[in-house]
């Protein structure tokens, strides 16, 4: 009597598991291409942001034949009065960010009296110190990093990746309040009046703004509406950990891509000083006075790095690699 044959139904465990092993090759294959993707796209848009803000700096010196005051510090000189506003370059590119109805919201003839800026309990200002602007926002940074509270003034501030280049520091508080306030300035600094013909070097040859870190909790680093947040300097290269960053004690959160040590109490022994970082693999993005974005590396010399801070040094070449 002749056997019935019956088809096989199922695979046996032999090709199931060389099945899952292709799956598991082609994954293998396909996470560091969209690796590559996302961080090609975080990249792509950190450079839109850093393009958009170095236009919005030349749109206000058409307006005001200068550029952006780095910040104004409590008391500082500016336009023929003392103004205690603590404003900061962040402030005064609102309008040319599409956020004029932000700035707007507070009357700065009112908040540049004693005891009404940014750095007061003052509620008229606390819409813009909490409010997160997309354009100051890196793709590649810590998402949940980006607001910090504060003992001592709440609601706290929004933070943004980008700060403003102010030279070789530390930043400190001279006498008075009076500028300059880095040992070698750079473009933007206390109560500054940089006008694109002052720089020598040439815009190309300038850095105006470069990246930050975000770091969670209550680190001050990236701090836009107050002065102790948002300016950096070129002592180190970029994401270098051999020196730890300088701010101020109770809001100095030390983590190992970003070293922090407490080197002041308050704001007029202030010792501050930041180094430029990203979480972009091996550079941070700068944005140039001449509206370029270019790439610096991890590993670009000290001297060019420095250099490139000031409006009056030699100038210098940054390595380009990986920039659109």
């Amino acid at each position: 009597m002749a056997r019935t044959v019956r088809p096989r139904t199922a695979f046996t465990l032999i090709e199931l598991l060389v099945v899952i092993a292709i799956i598991c090759i082609l994954i293998g294959l396909l996470v560091p291409s969209v690796q590559k993707v996302r961080e090609a796209a975080a990249r792509a848009q950190c450079l839109n942001n850093l393009k958009q803000i170095i236009v919005a700096q030349h749109h206000y010196h058409e307006d005001y034949k200068r550029l952006t005051p780095g910040y104004l510090s409590y008391g500082s000189p500016w336009e023929g009065s003392l103004d205690y506003s603590e404003a900061t370059w962040v402030y005064f590119l609102l309008p040319y960010l599409e956020q004029g109805n932000l700035a707007n919201t507070v009357d700065y003839s009112t908040i540049k009296q004693p005891g009404e800026g940014f750095g007061h309990t003052t509620n008229t200002t606390d819409l813009i110190r909490q409010t997160r602007l997309a354009i100051f926002q890196c793709p590649a940074d810590n998402p949940g990093a980006n607001h910090v509270g504060s003992a001592w003034l709440q609601p706290g501030w929004a933070r943004g990746n980008y700060a403003a280049n102010g030279g070789i520091g530390p930043m400190t508080s001279p006498p008075g309040e009076i500028p300059p306030d880095h040992t070698t300035p750079g473009v933007f600094d206390l109560a500054s009046r940089m006008r694109l013909t002052d720089i020598l070097d040439g815009t190309s040859n300038t850095v105006f703004v470069s990246e930050l870190l975000n770091i969670p909790g209550d680190d001050w680093r990236g701090m836009m509406h107050y002065p102790e947040g948002c300016i950096y300097q070129h002592n180190y290269t970029p994401n270098s950990v051999a020196m730890p960053d300088q701010n101020r004690d109770g809001y100095c959160v030390s983590v190992t891509e970003a070293p922090c040590i407490a080197t002041y109490t308050d704001w007029f022994n202030r010792q501050l000083l930041y180094t430029a970082r990203s979480r972009h693999p091996s550079g941070v993005n700068v944005g140039m006075g001449d509206g370029g974005v270019r790439f610096a590396t991890d590993g670009i010399a000290p001297a060019v790095w420095q250099a490139l801070c000031t409006p009056q040094a030699a100038p210098g070449e940054i390595n380009s690699t990986g920039v659109d």
